[in-house]
Formats: C-alpha cells, sequence, structure tokens
C-alpha cells in the first residue's frame, strides 16, 4: 500500500496550519452558542378583531376590525425556545341599542413561551401559548367601568432572519375572552399582526 508523501517544503507549514485549525473551530463553535442565546426587543402593527356579545335587554352585540401597535422584549434561550412580554393594543369594539352606544376598549399585557422549529438558517415557525392580563374600559349610554381579567392567550407565526440582528415577524393570537360582572357583556379579541425583531448578538 502507497503511503501518503508530503513534500518536505510543506513540513514547517503544516503545524502551523494544524493550530490554526484547532484555534478556529472552538471560536467559531462558541459564536455558534452565543448566537443562540441574547435577549431582543420588537414591535407590531396588529389588525385586532373583536367581537362583544351582550345579555343586556334590548341591546344588540356588534363586531370590529381595529389597527393597534404592539410592542415586546424577551429573552431566546436556545435555538428553539423563548420567552418574551408583550403589550398590545386591541381596539374598540361597540354594542348598540338603537342609536344608544355601550363601547369596549380593551388592550392585553402577555407573558408567553414561543417555541420556534427552524426549517432554514432563516425561516423558522412558532408556536405561542401563555398567559396575559386583559384590562377593558366600557364606557358610553349604558355603564363606565373598568375590567381586568387573566386569561389565557394562543398563536401561531413565523420569523423570517434578514440579517444577523434584524428578523421579521408574523403571527396570528387569540388573546380570549373578557367577561363584564354578571356575564351582560364580553369582549372577545384576537389579532393578525406583522413587526420587526432586532436581536442583541
Amino acid at each position: 500500500m502507497r503511503s501518503l508523501a508530503i513534500p518536505g517544503r510543506l513540513l514547517p507549514i503544516a503545524p502551523a496550519a494544524m493550530l490554526v485549525l484547532l484555534s478556529v473551530v472552538p471560536a467559531h463553535a462558541a459564536a455558534a452558542e452565543l448566537a443562540a442565546n441574547y435577549w431582543y426587543v420588537g414591535g407590531d402593527l396588529n389588525i385586532a378583531r373583536d367581537k362583544v356579545s351582550t345579555g343586556t335587554p334590548g341591546w344588540a352585540g356588534g363586531s370590529s376590525n381595529n389597527v393597534g401597535l404592539g410592542l415586546r422584549g424577551g429573552y431566546q434561550f436556545s435555538p428553539y425556545v423563548s420567552v418574551e412580554g408583550s403589550l398590545a393594543s386591541l381596539g374598540r369594539v361597540v354594542a348598540k341599542n338603537g342609536s344608544a352606544n355601550d363601547k369596549f376598549d380593551v388592550n392585553a399585557l402577555s407573558v408567553n413561551v414561543v417555541g420556534h422549529l427552524p426549517l432554514t438558517e432563516r425561516f423558522s415557525l412558532l408556536g405561542i401559548a401563555g398567559v396575559n392580563y386583559m384590562h377593558g374600559r366600557r364606557s358610553g349610554d349604558l355603564e363606565s367601568s373598568n375590567k381586568s381579567q387573566g386569561l389565557i392567550s394562543l398563536g401561531v407565526g413565523a420569523s423570517y432572519a434578514v440579517t444577523q440582528n434584524w428578523r421579521l415577524r408574523m403571527q396570528y393570537m387569540n388573546y380570549g375572552k373578557l367577561n363584564w360582572k354578571g356575564n351582560d357583556a364580553s369582549v372577545k379579541s384576537q389579532a393578525v399582526s406583522l413587526g420587526v425583531d432586532y436581536l442583541f448578538r
């Protein structure tokens, strides 16, 4: 069996090349590890769908589509899991009785666990689950009151890394149903959003 001969002029270079290789591999592994653990912040443009149901005699429920804003901040623990807090403005929906109005303005403060399923180096599918603190303000011709309630939030989405520090994100969220006293009114809110995240890495 023939042995592989290394030309004599390459022998002084071989140890140096090996040292360079050994130094690059750990550095690359460390960079990959750091890239999977980072803080991020983001913002969204929301299109929320709110629906009010009412049990008050003579009053009819209604629905509305509202444009709002959302903010979030979180920490990516691995390529597959992150935890984040978010605030979303979900807009207003109105119940009616003739010319009289019963108005409901709703916002959501959420803490969610986000599962990331990478399909490529840049594109991932998202699964979102957590709890949200829904706050509603009721005003108009029937009564004026505030209501806050803890609810389950669920959602799905997708993200695309434009660069190492910027990614686009689109998602659908179901925020649950906020009930007023005596169940005389409830508001169900969901939203589709498009936004961007900045990654601190």
